[in-house]
Formats: structure tokens, C-alpha cells, sequence
């Protein structure tokens, strides 16, 4: 069963979020260059200023040009440090802290500073869990009945080591990444108030460990990357829901059950609000061989890659990260609402990336060290 691919709609640019929050009323170019014939001091003004009218994107390209001639200046971290942190760019604490050893006790910034701190630690409230996906070959796609021709042919493809979440990333999670950046609510695109598992600007009591759904594709990126990772490639994905012995499901060969996987029994189920979802850790007997939970089931995950139904027909061996470019991206693992046959580890699915919906959620992934 797949989801029906739905038209693009309009979506706000990641560096939008530092325009929202600090009041701005105009969209900055992304093509923006620093201006020529400016002083370094000069320059660190003009970061400043655009900062406070809302440009972090145009102050943070100046500050990187400044730099180049003046690497500790104070205005310039500070700056830098107020951009990333309204931005959510990863790294801001660090710029920050810098500022506070750097600046005087005395500096009239400091108080301010001190609370863009404690906003970075938001991060840390609810800190994510990782499992271990080690580097090394796997075969990846399926062939025969009930594989899609999508799934194939069956390719051996090596990943380098990587780390992902033991979770899919939950509603309290999220909901502190919305509070620390100003990044809109998470909002169903058909009917958000029959959809939501949100009151107002707040998940529900009892959906504090489900997994965030009504996120786009952009919304999922934005969140990884607030959280210092990024969103797993298709083939990341795969490696870790089945392993390297040719597993059908993350548990292994054996069908679905109640113990193993939130699913549907049925060829249709409908949305029952936040019973229709599992808790982050529910399933126990259905972990992956690396131990992530979920990857089966509850909800359909995004991955990085755009989607192509030919693609495993010309990948590469070592890493592949998709087309170039598509209409849709692969979401991967199924959801509450599908049958047995659409949990399988091979199974690809897509869906445009600006869609908002009750059945696709979130898992992070990052390289690891």
C-alpha cells in the first residue's frame, strides 16, 4: 500500500527561522555576497546591524569574510554566536562560550549572551540515543514476490560506520527543538485539527514519547541538524533495519506480530489519534540487529535520498546517496496504517518532500567519529 503523492506546497527555508525570530520582514537571497572594499571593522558593524534588522543569513556570510582578517574579534563571535544559535545551527554553544572567556565581566552583551547559552542547552533536555552501524558491505533490495519492482535488483552495497537513533524522534523532543528555535508546529496539511497529536503549541500529555508526525521533509532536516546530525541515506537506512544476513524484517525472517511491530491487520485502518501510535521503545522484539526500535512499523521514516524507482539499477557499490534531484523522497519502514507485506526492510516508498503527514516521523542519523 502506498501513500498517494501530493502536489508541493510552499515551504520556509531553514534560514528563515533566524528572520522569524528576530522580526524580519524580508526574505534574504541565499546568493548573497559580502560586499567589496570594506574594512574588517567595518564589515563587523555591518554583520551586527543586519543581525539586529533579522539578516543572520547575510550577517553570517560578512562575519565569515571579516574573519578572515579578524579571527577573534569580539563583535564578530558575538554576532556569529547570536546568528547560529537563532538559526540553530549546530556549533553555537561552542561560538559562545568562546565570546564569554573572550569578552570582559563588564561587556554590556554579557546577560544577553548568557540566555542565547542556556537556549543551547535546550538540545541536551531530552538528548538523543545512538546505536552503532559499522562499516562494511551489505546486500540491499529484494527480489521475487512480494518485493516491488522498485526493490530491485538486489546489489551488495558498502556503508561507511555510522551512528543512528535508537528512536524515532518523539513529540517531547521536537517540541523542545520547536521552543529552542521558533521552527513552526508540527501541522497536518489535510486537516490539522483531526490530525494533531498537538494542543496549541504543545504535545499532548500522553503524546510525549510518540513519535513527532506531521513533519515534512524539510521540518525532519531542520530537526537533525539542530541536533548535530543529519537525516540517514536510503542505504544507511536499510543496513540498519535488517543487518548483513539478508533478514526480511529487523527481527529477522518471521512474519509480523503484536509484540514486534505496530502495524495493520487490516487492508485499511483508520486514525484513532494518539492510540493509533507506539511508544518510543514499545517493541521490544522488534528491534533491528543494531537495536534501533520502530524501523518497522508506527511510522514511515524520511531519508536524505530523492527517489527513483530505477535507481538500484545504476547505484554505486560504496555509499550511495541517491539521484540528484527528483519530485519525491524515500521514506522508508511503513507505518501503523500498513499490512504485513509493507514493513519489510526492503520495501521503498516516497512522498513529495513538503507533505505533512499523520504517518511519517522522524529517525537521525550521523557519521560516525
Amino acid at each position: 500500500m502506498r501513500p498517494i503523492v501530493t502536489p508541493p506546497f510552499a515551504h520556509t527555508c531553514a534560514f528563515m527561522v533566524c528572520l522569524a525570530l528576530l522580526g524580519a520582514g524580508t526574505a534574504q537571497a541565499e546568493d548573497y555576497t559580502p560586499i567589496p572594499g570594506l574594512s574588517g571593522k567595518d564589515r563587523a558593524i555591518l554583520a551586527a546591524n543586519m543581525a539586529n534588522q533579522g539578516q543572520c543569513h547575510n550577517a553570517m556570510v560578512e562575519v565569515a569574510e571579516a574573519m578572515k582578517a579578524l579571527p577573534d574579534d569580539e563583535m564578530l563571535i558575538r554576532v556569529k554566536g547570536i546568528c547560529e544559535t537563532e538559526m540553530g545551527r549546530p556549533g553555537s554553544k561552542e561560538t559562545i562560550m568562546k565570546w564569554l572567556k573572550l569578552a570582559p565581566q563588564s561587556h554590556p552583551e554579557r546577560g544577553k549572551m548568557l540566555a542565547l547559552l542556556a537556549k543551547t542547552q535546550a538540545a541536551s533536555e531530552i538528548p538523543m540515543e545512538w546505536v552503532a552501524v559499522p562499516a562494511g558491505k551489505f546486500e540491499m533490495g529484494a527480489e521475487g514476490s512480494p518485493a516491488e519492482a522498485d526493490e530491485g535488483p538486489k546489489h551488495k552495497v558498502s556503508v561507511h560506520a555510522f551512528l543512528i537513533g535508537k528512536h524515532e524522534v518523539t513529540n517531547a523532543q521536537y517540541h523542545a527543538f520547536v521552543k529552542a528555535t521558533g521552527h513552526r508546529l508540527p501541522e497536518n496539511d489535510g486537516d490539522p485539527t483531526k490530525f494533531s497529536i498537538w494542543k496549541g503549541d504543545t504535545p499532548l500529555e500522553s503524546a510525549a514519547e510518540l513519535p513527532a508526525i506531521n513533519v515534512s521533509w524539510d521540518d525532519a532536516a531542520a530537526f537533525c541538524k539542530w541536533e548535530n546530525s543529519r537525516l540517514p541515506t536510503e542505504a544507511e537506512w536499510e543496513k540498519a533495519a535488517r543487518g548483513t544476513d539478508g533478514r526480511i524484517y529487523p527481527w529477522g525472517n518471521e512474519p509480523p506480530s503484536g509484540n514486534r511491530a505496530n502495524y495493520s491487520f487490516d487492508p485499511v485502518s483508520l486514525w484513532d489519534g494518539p492510540a493509533s501510535l507506539a511508544k518510543k521503545d514499545q517493541y521490544e522484539f522488534g528491534r533491528s540487529p543494531y537495536g534501533a526500535f520502530e524501523m518497522a512499523g508506527n511510522v514511515w521514516e524520511w531519508t536524505q535520498d530523492w527517489y527513483d524507482e530505477n535507481y538500484y539499477k545504476s547505484s554505486p557499490a560504496e555509499n550511495p546517496t541517491g539521484p540528484t534531484n527528483g519530485e519525491a523522497r524515500v521514506i522508508r519502514g511503513g507505518s501503523w496504517r500498513e499490512i504485513a507485506d509493507v514493513l519489510r526492510a526492503a520495501n521503498r516508498n516516497k512522498h513529495t518532500p513538503a507533505a505533512r503527514r499523520v504517518y511519517i516521523g522522524i529517525r537521525c542519523a550521523k557519521d560516525a567519529k
